[in-house]
């Protein structure tokens, strides 16, 4: 009796004009010499039953006389990896399904079109990758769902593997060209660092809101872009570890031996609480070899990305509040740039001496003309501005909570001769929070108010912030005159904190009062 075969795959030979293979699924491959105007059937695959399903042929990209296989044996209870291999046109096949987990049906392979050894196999519950030809296989998990990748794909171009789920949409993977300088002898060294791709710059485009829907709402779908700037990519074979999991992992084996582990101590425990976290660090380097970022990325095994933005490192004061993502460094330009990798373990810093250097380059020519160089020293200054006005804002903050401390303390104390004292400098301290950052009340009431050290940098920084063209003479202008009015607030700050604070503070500890946040250790006093 025979049975109706339904076509499941069909593939053309980018190599030989002509050749096709299609699978169906009764179990066969039947192969083309002349563009489908004849027809043979190729050998069936090993240890398979007549029921066995083809689930994809694909002709081998880079010889003409190979063609792969991917199928399953599920009508008869067969649910493991069936994955071959044929290097005569479908007159033999071998498996190369190797080290695939059992129950791992295999439905998609993709071949990389510049390594031939280099496999992509999508599976009943992941995605897999073999840089030898099928001798092993390796997960690719990225944060990817436990599901049946169906579809493969890899969008040539931009060297994107392409993964289309089973119910969980599409995922990407982003330049897997990593995966092409990888053996079996560079997985066994400590760590591997892979060339950089071109990076592209531009002033990119900031979402409204700074969140990825804006105000569209959940119902507005989007899937997040691939990171920004220049993507680093490095391989840890074992990764690091701190001195408490180390300790940890040495006990599960002695317990799985059979053997006592001994208390490690509170000497031991001590240093492991104050032990600082393994980190991978990258620095980047431009052409004269100068740092212009410093980045920390994951320091466990396996493959990791960092995307440096193509800024330098932003000057906003490190405070609890600070938040990168709404914190911006000057742009670094175009040209050329390397990165580094350091081990950071046990609190040192060690050099892993690899280096790879890469391209930024300018996705267009502007219209107008600019001066790059003076461009770059406007930024350098407008940087240091800032850095200074921050720092500024957030010291008279914590002169502000110091007062206040001060405050509270002379209040449950029998002193009764600072209280004015405490109550001038206040005031001192709300002049020169106007100057930097305007008035409080009139910003209260939406009402205008002269421009403050605030306003003059946000002004100036609205010449480079989002354009690549340069500050103008207003830009300029407003600079000039911020840094004047910061030298002045910085000095008129200083007085107050190192001299009538300091001074303030000494008369109230000399009176006995109760410790506030800034004064210096409590003197004992018999």
């Amino acid at each position: 009796m025979s049975r109706f075969s339904t076509l499941t795959s069909i593939s053309e030979s980018p190599v030989v004009a002509g050749l096709l293979y299609t699978g169906s699924d009764d179990g066969l491959v039947h192969v083309s010499d002349d563009g489908g105007a004849t027809w043979r059937q190729a050998a069936r695959p090993p240890g398979v039953s007549e029921r066995f399903f083809v689930n994809d042929v694909k002709a081998d990209l880079h010889d003409p006389d190979t063609v792969y296989l991917a199928g399953d044996d599920h009508k008869i209870g067969d649910f493991s990896p069936h994955l071959f291999q044929s290097t005569d046109r479908g007159a033999s096949w071998r498996s190369i399904a190797s080290n695939l987990p059992d129950r791992h049906l295999v439905w998609r392979l993709v071949q990389d079109p510049v390594k031939p050894e280099l496999l992509f196999v999508g599976t009943e519950f992941g995605i897999y990758f073999t840089v030898d030809g099928g001798g092993r296989w390796i997960e690719l998990t990225g944060g990817a769902p436990t599901i049946p990748f169906r579809d493969l794909a890899i969008q040539t171009r931009e060297n994107d593997l392409v993964g289309a789920s089973f119910g969980r949409g599409f995922w990407i993977l982003d330049d897997y060209t990593p995966l092409r300088h990888v053996d079996e002898r560079a997985l066994a060294s400590e760590a591997l660092l892979f060339p950089v791709r071109t990076a592209r710059w531009y002033i990119e485009r900031r979402t409204l809101g700074f969140e990825t829907k804006a105000s569209q709402g959940n119902a507005y779908f989007t899937a997040p872009n691939p990171p920004f700037g220049a993507i680093v990519t490095y391989y840890l074979a074992d990764g690091y570890k701190s001195a408490g999991d180390r300790r940890r992992e040495t006990e599960k084996e002695r317990a799985e031996a059979g053997e006592d582990n001994p208390s490690p101590g509170w000497d031991a425990l001590e240093e492991e609480a104050r032990e600082e976290a393994p980190a991978i660090v990258l620095t980047v380097r431009d052409a004269a070899g100068e740092v212009v970022r410093r980045l920390e990325g994951p320091a466990g095994p396996g493959f990791h990305r960092v995307a440096w933005d193509l800024r330098y490192a932003p000057t906003d004061a490190q405070t609890p509040e600070f938040d990168p993502e709404f914190s911006f460094g000057r742009p670094a330009g175009p040209g050329t740039y390397s990165v580094g990798l350091a081990k950071r373990v046990g609190g040192e810093l060690t050099d892993l001496g690899l280096s790879e250097s890469f391209e930024v380059v300018d996705i267009a020519e502007g219209t107008l003309a600019g001066d790059d160089a003076a461009s770059r020293a406007f930024r350098r200054e407008l940087d240091e501005a800032n850095r200074v006005a921050d720092g500024i804002g957030n010291l008279l903050g914590a002169t502000g909570e110091r007062l206040a401390g001060l405050k509270a303390a002379l209040l449950r104390s029998t002193t009764t001769e600072l209280d004015g004292d405490v109550r001038a400098l206040e005031q001192r301290l709300a002049d020169l929070r106007r100057q930097l950052s305007g008035s409080e009340v009139k910003g209260d009431y939406n009402q205008p108010d002269r421009p403050s050290i605030s306003d003059r940098i946000q002004t100036a920084f609205l010449g480079v912030g989002f354009s690549d063209y340069g500050p103008t003479p207003t830009h300029r202008r407003t600079l000039e005159i911020a840094q004047g009015q910061l030298a002045s607030l910085r000095d008129a700050l200083d007085r107050l904190i190192n001299q009538d604070l300091a001074a303030l503070e000494a008369r109230a500890e000399a009176a006995g009062v109760p410790w506030s946040p800034g004064r210096g250790v409590p003197r004992w006093q018999p």
